[in-house]
């Protein structure tokens, strides 16, 4: 069977679908296609016509119909971008379209408007293959990219109180294996934003062991038991300053918590190419019929009040 991988050319840099595309290659052949603008690109004909399935990664691929008309689309929804609207999942419901979630919130979200042919899984790095130190006590790693910022992580971990801050810039490249050894030693990770699709960057901190300390929010408490393998807080209003205990307590709670969740993941992970192979093509949305415009203008409409509301918000 020939795979389709369709994602945004961002996570050529980032890595963050390997994992998965490594999974697709264990039992199909694989091409990949990335783009730059979501909604504003075509497959070329010549990888559509190639392709027995097209798995579309974060973003669908046109606002119109969803996936490619007369193929079969698998979509890969995440929970900081193409997750929030009631209307597309009703289409996407009504097109029939399978739907692999990595996060509870959005499972949830999608069967709530009609969406069943749905794979739940939670994907965990292996501990095994990450750096295993303890750090030094009340060093900090901030990867600062615009949603947790310094000021906002040093009220809960005051350097009035010993912490010191290693902080990754947004437009700092490292190699990886470097970027793992600054991890490795701190022991305190501040995961790097307000919500996630998968959450990559605490994921590794939580599977080497750290006090992860997190925005109250998918993924991250999904994860994270607040207060014993993590630490989870409002950052609109962090509040008062974390204490010691609690993040030797999540510290060594972390690592027993790390290898039962990889240990889920190496069996859930087993459902997903026999998923993909299960998947039927799409129901045509015609756009025709009385309910398919209706259906169809409430999404757009919707989208259009979502982007009028960040506008006013920034």
């Amino acid at each position: 069977m020939n795979i389709l991988f369709v994602d945004h050319e961002t996570h050529l840099k980032t890595h963050s679908a390997d994992f998965f595309l490594d999974i697709l290659r264990e039992s199909f052949e694989v091409k990949t296609f990335y783009y730059k603008k979501t909604y504003r690109f075509s497959i070329p004909d010549e990888d559509v016509a190639w392709a027995d399935v097209i798995i579309l990664w974060e973003f669908l691929y046109n606002r119109h119909y969803l996936g490619v008309p007369g193929k079969r689309c698998i979509f890969v929804p995440m929970y900081d971008n193409e997750w929030g609207s009631k209307w597309q999942w009703k289409r996407i419901a009504a097109s029939g379209m399978p739907v692999i979630s990595f996060c509870d919130a959005i499972s949830r979200h999608a069967k709530k408007h009609g969406v069943r042919n749905i794979l739940d899984l939670r994907y965990f790095p292996n501990p095994d293959e990450l750096p295993q130190e303890c750090g030094e006590r009340k060093r900090v790693f901030l990867w600062e990219r615009g949603e947790i910022t310094l000021s906002a992580a040093e009220s809960i971990l005051p350097p009035s109180e010993g912490y010191t801050f290693d902080v990754k810039k947004a437009d700092e490249f490292i190699p990886k294996d470097e970027y793992l050894n600054r991890l490795a030693k701190c022991e305190v990770v501040v995961a790097p934003r307000m919500k996630e699709g998968i959450g990559m960057a605490f994921l590794e901190a939580m599977a080497m062991g750290k006090c992860v300390v997190a925005n109250d929010d998918a993924t991250m408490n999904e994860y994270i038991e607040d207060g014993k393998t993590g630490i989870l807080r409002n950052f609109r209003k962090p509040g008062d300053p974390i204490s010691t205990e609690a993040i030797s307590n999540a510290c060594t709670n972390a690592r027993t918590a790390a290898t039962m969740a990889y240990a889920k993941w190496v069996q859930a992970r087993k459902k997903i190419n026999p998923f993909i192979e299960d998947a039927a093509k799409l129901q045509p949305l015609s756009i025709g019929s009385a309910k398919d415009m209706l259906q169809h203008a409430c999404y757009l409409f919707e989208g259009l009040s979502q982007r009028i509301r960040e506008q006013i918000t920034t």
